[in-house]
């Protein structure tokens, strides 16, 4: 138990400390969304753009040839996308003049926050802590960081697609 606690002592301590401020941002965002909310749609980009501007620097000197980090991270990007599309947020009413949407509660952001944050996590200190098979964790990890911008990608065009429907439904109603 002291070697564990050791252990985990220096992973932590370790850790760059932007690193705990991402994730208490993430935190924080997510747990806004236990709750309905009438957001600007500028402020709904804030956590995708966290994580596709993270998906991107995931490739960036990687110990891999062009072709293998292309391979493993657009694999990872088509998958996330579809995903991402798939499981976009759902619109309870859209703002067209002020560009807001009401969104219903839900504990999926927190949760896809943390799913994305910890993968990253975990893959970048087991390919610290494991050198013999850190080749593995590090394409694992261009996977991972293709897949979360593909899914915050693939999030975002599911947004807008219901935004523009929703408020197009909110214009025809007023009329």
């Amino acid at each position: 138990m002291t070697t564990f606690l050791a252990i985990t002592g220096r992973i932590l301590s370790g850790t760059p400390v932007w690193v705990w401020g991402l994730l208490a941002l993430l935190v924080w965002l997510g747990c806004l969304s236990l709750k309905q909310r009438n957001v600007a749609l500028g402020r709904v980009a804030i956590v995708p753009a966290i994580f596709i501007i993270w998906g991107l620097s995931g490739v960036a000197g990687r110990p891999f040839d062009a072709a293998t980090i292309a391979g493993l991270w657009l694999t990872g990007l088509a998958g996330g996308g579809l995903l991402g599309l798939a499981t976009g947020p759902r619109i309870l009413s859209a703002d067209p003049v002020a560009r807001r949407i009401t969104l219903p509660a839900s504990i999926w952001p927190l949760a896809r926050n943390l799913i994305f944050f910890f993968a990253h996590y975990v893959l970048n200190v087991a390919a610290a802590i494991q050198p013999a098979n850190k080749a593995m964790f590090i394409q694992t990890t261009i996977a991972v960081s293709g897949a979360s911008a593909g899914y915050f990608t693939g999030w975002s065009v599911a947004l807008w697609r219901r935004y523009r429907a929703a408020a197009g439904s909110s214009t025809a109603s007023a009329a």
